[in-house]
């Protein structure tokens, strides 16, 4: 399969693995790394009429549009074609394969190939670094470089695919849950794949990890857009945190802050500004784009398409910097706006610098080890590391008081606070179902409006409602269809059959700001 196989668009990679005999040196293995293992930055151009993406690279934006993060208003006839594709995502449907009209189309096998497609050229560079020659001390550093970003890597996928694909961790259960098919070896395989059990999948990324760390422990950083050490040691500590095992994550954490404990203060950025760009002491490493951030801007024709969900508003005190710096206005008509990254007009045409679901910033080691810490009843630590981090986003004094399941609701929100759109929220609701010291779940709501009739004055939209269920199945998506028809041996979990329903007759009018008459439009109703 595809995805299991060796299948890239980078040129390099296409010459040389034809042919490994033609990698003569760690550079070569290193560029084959660089090009096809790490994801790229994207840019968007508008064009007067539409909107044009050029080099991109990050899938992901499914992880923005399945949370709790982002509602719809007014449809934009240039952004159909994505909304389109993001459907099944944004409503949870059982084929996560289906358009608008709940057509089978395919095209959600790409967030289940490209990872492995990239988890491939790791297992090829992790195969051959090793007899590259070496001619000077320098040499061995830049192969041990080279090696343990490879495994970074690979690990890095591999947890990625299992928190999109595989159930939550639960530590009681993990031996006998699926996780994912595991491959480590280069060759092209000619197969019927198994699935390991969701604890040995988890126990072959820390296990990828721990050689990651060791291969960088003392390799200077070689860029941002590169993983370094404390990159993998944030990564280790985020594992250990959704396999709920509180004392390596406290301890990875406390690494990555002794290396790095830098935070921005929010305070020194203006209303309007970036607040995350590669510019920022936070950042420890990103790869991939920031391009949903151009889907909150206004254009010539209609309004903002998409705008920060009101449960996230509702997180943020007046008190918070990131209020009105986070989340904003447009030029032109558009309110609740994501603006933590620009992504309005004037920023049109340029590379991002960081990207919306791998950037890894050094609030996550603060959280990390507070939540940790209060999960093992630690309240006090939990409650002096929080202070620190949000010093640096409130005004005024802070003092933090909570305990018990109060300080663990006040990291929690506070992760959905700072981690706005950037990729962790998802997977966090996805965990909190199973915590052994709190479980939580909450139920989500998402609207999805139709154009219907669009002419040179007037366009009529109407509304189809979905709901996620508390603790529902459909946290975790089916394998794509093209993959289970070529791959029948992975099997798939019983995601159920989502209809629209009326959201009037259970919410009222709490969803009035759309007309409940137009709403129902091509979901059969429950």
């Amino acid at each position: 399969m595809s995805g299991l196989g060796l299948n890239s668009c980078d040129s390099f990679l296409q010459e040389y693995s034809q042919d490994l005999a033609k990698v003569n040196s760690w550079e070569d293995l290193d560029e084959v790394l660089l090009g096809a293992a790490y994801l790229h930055t994207g840019m968007y151009y508008d064009t007067g009429d539409s909107y044009f993406a050029m080099d991109r690279d990050d899938h992901f934006d499914i992880l923005h549009f399945m949370s709790d993060e982002i509602r719809m208003s007014d449809k934009s006839s240039q952004l159909s074609e994505y909304y389109t594709s993001m459907f099944p995502f944004f409503t949870w449907q059982q084929d996560t394969g289906v358009d608008n009209q709940f057509r089978y189309t395919g095209g959600d096998e790409i967030y289940f190939n490209s990872p492995y497609s990239r988890i491939n050229v790791c297992n090829m560079v992790i195969s051959l670094i090793d007899e590259q020659p070496s001619n000077s001390v320098e040499d061995d550093r830049q192969k041990s470089r080279v090696k343990g970003e490879a495994y970074f890597l690979r690990g890095l996928y591999y947890f990625f695919l299992a928190n999109l694909y595989c159930e939550p961790y639960d530590p009681s259960t993990a031996d006998n849950t699926m996780g994912l098919p595991l491959k480590f070896s280069e060759v092209i395989e000619d197969t019927e794949f198994q699935r390991a059990s969701l604890a040995d999948t988890y126990a072959k990324v820390l296990e990828d990890l721990e050689i990651a760390e060791k291969c960088l422990e003392s390799i200077p950083h070689k860029s941002l857009y590169r993983a370094d050490v404390t990159t993998v040691r944030l990564l280790q500590s985020r594992v250990y945190l959704y396999m709920q095992d509180w004392d390596n994550a406290i301890a990875k954490a406390k690494e990555v802050l002794d290396s790095n404990d830098n935070l921005l203060r929010i305070s020194t950025k203006n209303i309007g500004d970036t607040c995350l760009d590669s510019s920022s002491p936070e950042v420890l490493f990103s790869m991939g784009d920031y391009l949903i951030a151009y889907f909150f801007q206004d254009n010539r024709s209609t309004k903002v398409a998409i705008h920060i969900s009101d449960d996230m508003l509702a997180l943020y005190s007046d008190d918070d910097y990131r209020k009105d710096r986070y989340i904003g206005e447009t030029a032109n008509r558009g309110k609740d706006i994501f603006r933590k990254v620009n992504g309005q007009r004037e920023a049109m045409g340029s590379y991002t610098t960081v990207g919306s679901t791998f950037c890894f910033r050094t609030p996550e080691a603060y959280f990390t080890l507070a939540e940790a810490s209060a999960y093992k009843g630690d309240d006090a630590t939990a409650r002096q590391v929080m202070e620190k981090f949000l010093a640096t986003r409130m005004r005024g004094d802070v003092a933090v008081s909570e305990s018990g399941n109060d300080l663990i609701d006040l990291i929690r929100d506070e992760r959905a606070r700072e981690f706005l759109l950037e990729g962790h929220r998802w997977f966090d609701l996805r965990r909190y179902t199973v915590c052994g010291p709190y479980p939580w779940s909450k139920e989500i709501i998402h609207g999805y409006i139709y154009e219907t009739q669009r002419n040179y004055k007037t366009v009529h939209d109407h509304t189809d409602w979905y709901r996620l269920e508390k603790n529902d199945i459909a946290y975790t998506l089916p394998i794509p269809r093209k993959v289970r028809n070529f791959q029948t041996s992975l099997g798939n979990i019983s995601r159920p059959n989502r209809k629209a329903f009326d959201v009037t007759k259970v919410h009222g009018s709490s969803y009035d700001n759309l007309d409940s008459e137009e709403s129902g439009g091509n979901g059969d109703y429950d």
